[in-house]
């Protein structure tokens, strides 16, 4: 797939998921953690709320994925960066739901959370295929072509 298309995917993403958010009124649950809107079930007592967190979460997933992309730094590196990623972005949605400082809407912090949780699978993937792929570079060095430096060598012919 061509990077531009997920440009739209992401973009198109965040305006359903803004469409229902307008449609459905805030959140009126008070939670301690955000891991308890998806642990005590209240996520299926409020469908179109728990529909415009999802599209927001495969969204702010996507993106870091998508830009990550654009750089060329090992899969090491690209997995720390996830990790990284994913802390900071679920202590910050678990400090505004514990301090109920509100500083972005309920919705987004229930979005970062579920995005934080699944921006792990893909970092642990990244570390591993990188510390794979050293293993196998140490193991299986790849050989320099043989190169002839004789002006009047001529192959033989089989």
């Amino acid at each position: 797939m061509k990077q531009e298309f997920f440009l739209i995917i992401i973009v198109g993403l965040i305006i359903i998921a803004y469409v229902l958010d307008a449609v459905v009124n805030p959140l009126p649950v008070k939670l301690a953690t955000p891991y308890e809107y998806f642990l005590s079930g209240i996520a299926t007592t409020y469908i179109f709320t728990s529909a415009s967190i999802v599209l927001k979460a495969i969204a702010l997933f996507i993106t870091p994925l998508w830009l990550l992309s654009f750089i060329g730094i090992t899969r090491l590196i690209k997995g720390a960066i996830l990790i990284a990623l994913s802390g900071l972005i679920q202590l910050y949605s678990l400090q505004d739901i514990a301090t109920q400082a509100r500083v972005i809407p309920v919705e987004w912090a229930l979005s970062f959370t579920l995005a934080g949780v699944a921006l792990l699978i893909p970092a642990v993937i990244y570390i591993l295929m990188g510390i794979l792929g050293k293993a196998h570079n140490s193991m299986f060095p790849k050989e320099e072509p043989y190169m002839v430096t004789d002006p009047d060598y001529k192959p033989q012919e089989s």
